[in-house]
């Protein structure tokens, strides 16, 4: 519940603020090597998160444990503990103000009294200025498409974010941009130059209905697959026969893969890991999926199921990647396009170096993330999209949604 409050509050500074910050060096955070990246086992994983998620060590559970020898510097600390008034610091509470701080104060309404719902809230962020007002309140101002509803007033307060006007795209006043004229190049037609090209690129092979008994690179698979190579048609022809039997399995383990992605999420937090929890699955979902099947040992299992296209898991999971990234890319909306132009650019640069410490590697982190989501070469592209049909309807049967994770968020 923490994480998810988190999450929630960035992604509302994010939609406000300016995202679009500068090429921050957090390339390498989202790079996966399957062969040799150390992942921590489940066991490690179960035992830090057990740890780190209480405030403290009750040490004596029971008058049981009281029996033997009884530890004399934990009595010391209890002791001192139980007679001082210092307050154990929520976790996570530095974080959760700065990004309150950031917010505008019109937005507190919407926020606040969500924050009231939370089992053991810091005080002192329930006490913030403009927080502790919105307490039991139900907000003031709605959105036009939401004002009609019968009973609206009963909502969850963990849903009042999108009663905001701004939340829904249709409210926001689009900026007219100046449309680019075509302009003719001053190329002279040279007609001894085409003559020449027919004569090696015969028309006749390309036109409507004339079938092409050749056989390019594209109609081969690639040998071997890497992070680093190519796609041809094949290989995404051959990965789209496998989306089916991957999505069940991942459904049939849905409960098992969650429960080791937030204990991951939670372990990465506590090393230092400075990038937006989820982000790394959003990049990479497969060869995450690949991690999570070892870490539960389940890794054969997987294997198994794209083997009878002559795929090791790790190749399949390369090709996989690949071609969530080109089909991102040529979906990619012309809104996209200028954001990460800008971002990439550094328009925002001097903003985002006014932030927090905290905030500011959010901020690049995330924006690093979203640029390697819609990172593919031209060439898979295009192989992607000779199968576009295929891909297409595989995808749309799971709601654009594989491996938990949505192929299209940020369009």
């Amino acid at each position: 519940m923490r994480k998810l409050i988190l999450i929630v509050l960035f992604l509302l500074v994010a939609t406000i603020s300016d995202l679009f910050a500068a090429m921050a060096d957090y390339k390498d955070d989202f790079e996966i090597n399957l062969e040799k990246d150390k992942i921590p086992s489940l066991q490690e994983l179960e035992k830090f998160f057990y740890k780190e998620s209480t405030l403290y060590s009750p040490r004596y559970k029971s008058v049981y444990d009281l029996l033997g020898n009884f530890d004399s510097e934990f009595y010391q600390i209890s002791k001192n503990y139980g007679r001082s008034e210092k307050r154990l610091k929520w976790p996570q509470e530095d974080q959760i103000i700065a990004i309150l701080e950031k917010l505008p104060k019109e937005m507190y309404p919407y926020i606040g009294p969500m924050l009231f719902e939370v089992p053991g809230m810091s005080e002192k962020v329930l006490n913030m200025p403009g927080i502790k007002e919105t307490k039991n309140k139900f907000p003031k101002v709605i959105a036009e498409q939401l004002k009609d509803v019968e009973d609206i007033e009963f909502l969850s307060p963990f849903l009042y974010y999108i009663l905001m006007p701004e939340v829904w795209p249709e409210n926001y006043r689009r900026v007219e941009l100046p449309q680019l004229k075509d302009m003719h190049p001053k190329v002279n037609y040279d007609e001894n130059f085409y003559l020449a090209l027919k004569k090696i690129v015969l028309p006749e092979n390309y036109m409507p209905g004339n079938k092409n008994s050749g056989v390019g690179k594209s109609d081969l698979r690639t040998i071997n697959p890497t992070p680093d190579t190519l796609l041809t048609a094949a290989d995404v022809a051959a990965f789209a026969r496998t989306i089916d039997a991957t999505q069940n399995w991942f459904n049939d383990n849905i409960y098992e893969l969650s429960r080791v992605t937030s204990m991951w999420l939670n372990y990465d937090n506590e090393k230092g890991d400075e990038t937006v929890p989820g982000m790394k699955d959003m990049v990479n979902p497969c060869q995450r999926l690949v991690q999570k099947a070892q870490i539960l040992g389940k890794e054969r299992e997987l294997a198994a199921l794209v083997a009878g296209e002559g795929w090791t898991l790790y190749e399949w999971a390369y090709t996989c990647d690949k071609t969530i990234k080109a089909f991102r890319l040529g979906h990619i909306s012309s809104t996209m396009v200028q954001a990460l132009r800008m971002y990439r650019s550094g328009v925002y640069d001097e903003e985002t170096e006014k932030l927090s410490p905290q905030m500011r590697a959010w901020r690049f982190s995330t924006m690093q993330a979203i640029s390697e989501m819609y990172n593919a070469p031209l060439s898979d592209v295009k192989e992607v999209r000779k199968n576009r049909i295929s891909v297409n309807e595989k995808l749309k049967n799971y709601g654009y949604r594989l491996f938990g994770v949505t192929l299209g968020l940020f369009e």
